[in-house]
């Protein structure tokens, strides 16, 4: 997070986090190619920093829609829908709820990153606050659900405990007599958010005041990243948008399937299964379809010449494959077929063992007939063309093509 304090830019919203309406009064502004902005006499707006979003909200009728910090430490507002002057004064409003969603989060990172540290041995390398949900990387190889639930479990416990936080400005002579959970990135003072007996970390960032605004934390996911494992989570009002919606769709799910909450996922675990034994069955039965269709064929097809067929019934890539490739098993040379629905299709294949033809040299033209894509190696070609019309235009040049 944006950790230095050394900038004389005053920053109200170190000591009050709350207000998110104030009398802006406007002391500069530039240009560039994303637009126009603005620096004001004194700024609640939080500018976009080490990993956490920046405040959104007007400026008088004008839309703040970005806040960044420059290399002086002056804060700019990029507007957009009105324009503004230097000198003139006009209300600022600041998003309340994205203030408040990114004060919880981030606090709640604090807290949770010391869980992680105190139950796991498991330290942070980086954190990012999103438009919703949080991350944060751990140098940690792999995680499990009872670990996390310990993580939690010690985290909430700081929120059940309504700790104060604290905002405070330290010298570089002092940093050592606190127990830093990470060192300072910078020189000269720095801003530290304070949990009591829980954990102390250099911050600019927006906070809570009390660990009970924090409210619920609590991990939605983990995957492994860069060596390590990032871990994705949402705090207080997230977390519970985030719990309103996971409980809607299991119960949903649930009456759907006439079964319990608890029992849904079972449910669904069994029907997943019964439809991979079901598609099993079915291209079992399309592959004995397709032998059986193949050798109906073979009794009427010339043996020297290309199979071909442009079937009326609805056959889709892999039945038509299928179908090919029986042929082929039934002394076809050469087969050519295709189907227009459920999409548009054409199938061409020929022996592996043959010397040729090699159907990679008709993938292109092909295709440009088919105004489609698709493509295949030396003895299988796919294609699925932009419709029907195309379709038969494929076929035709490629039984004229491979016909000659």
């Amino acid at each position: 997070m944006s950790e230095t304090f050394g900038h004389s830019v005053p920053r109200p919203y170190f000591d009050d986090p709350y207000t998110t309406t104030f009398q802006a009064t406007v002391a500069q502004a530039r240009e560039d190619a994303r637009g126009t902005w603005l620096a004001l006499t004194e700024s609640y707006f939080y500018p976009t920093g080490g990993g956490q979003e920046s405040d959104l909200g007007t400026l008088g009728r004008a839309a703040v829609v970005d806040v960044e910090e420059d290399l002086e430490g002056r804060v700019w507002h990029r507007i957009e829908g009105a324009a503004l002057s230097i000198g003139e004064t006009v209300p600022a409003t600041i998003d309340a709820g994205r203030r408040r969603g990114n004060r919880q989060q981030h606090t709640g990172q604090h807290v949770l990153s010391q869980a992680f540290e105190r139950v796991l041995e498991a330290y942070t390398v980086s954190s990012r606050l999103g438009e919703f949900e949080g991350t944060i990387d751990l140098d940690r190889a792999d995680l499990t659900w009872e670990d996390v639930e310990r993580v939690e479990d010690a985290a909430n416990a700081v929120v059940f405990d309504d700790r104060p936080v604290e905002s405070v400005i330290v010298q570089p002579a002092e940093i050592s007599s606190y127990a830093l959970r990470k060192p300072p990135k910078v020189d000269g003072p720095v801003r530290l958010i304070v949990v009591p007996d829980w954990d102390v970390s250099p911050c600019g960032g927006t906070h809570c005041t009390r660990t009970g605004e924090i409210g619920p934390i609590k991990v939605r996911r983990w995957e492994k990243w860069k060596g390590g494992v990032r871990v994705e989570f949402v705090c207080g009002v997230r977390a519970l948008a985030d719990y309103q919606d996971r409980t809607r769709m299991l119960v949903d799910a649930a009456l759907r399937h006439h079964t319990s909450d608890r029992d849904v996922i079972d449910v669904l675990e069994r029907g997943a299964q019964e439809r991979i034994a079901l598609a099993r069955q079915a291209r079992r039965l399309g592959e004995l379809l397709a032998d059986a269709e193949a050798q109906s064929w073979a009794h009427s097809a010339t043996k020297d010449a290309p199979w071909a067929r442009f079937l009326e019934d609805e056959r889709d890539p892999a039945a038509l494959k299928a179908l090919a490739t029986a042929a082929i098993a039934r002394g076809a040379p050469l087969v050519i077929v295709a189907a227009g629905r459920p999409e548009p299709a054409l199938v061409i294949v020929r022996p592996r063992e043959a010397q040729g033809p090699d159907l990679r040299e008709y993938a292109a033209p092909l295709r440009e007939i088919a105004q489609g894509k698709g493509g295949g190696g030396p003895d299988l070609l796919t294609l699925v063309a932009r419709d029907a019309d195309s379709l038969r235009k494929a076929y035709d040049a490629a039984l004229s093509r491979l016909n000659a």
